[in-house]
């Protein structure tokens, strides 16, 4: 399945793009998918650990199954002062 997923922060900058393109298999998870990314942009590694998926407007557990078609996020933390 195509995915088109959300950037924000600091990923975003990283990635130079609000956007990334992955293509997962059916029935994938959301620990699946940071592992994926992971391993196709091996800079972002140190960061995912500490993400957060949503999917839709809802924070998702990394056993949650991904359909293609949702909306997907990757909030890292953020700090401010």
């Amino acid at each position: 399945m195509d995915l088109e997923l959300l950037l924000f922060a600091s990923l975003k900058d990283d990635v130079g793009s609000p956007t990334l393109k992955m293509t997962l298999p059916e029935g994938s998870t959301v620990s699946t998918l940071l592992q994926e990314i992971g391993e196709a942009h091996p800079y972002l590694q140190g960061k995912l650990a500490h993400v957060r998926v949503a999917i839709g407007d809802e924070f998702a557990d990394p056993d949650a199954i991904i359909s293609e078609g949702q909306e997907i996020a990757l909030i890292p933390p953020v700090s401010g002062g």
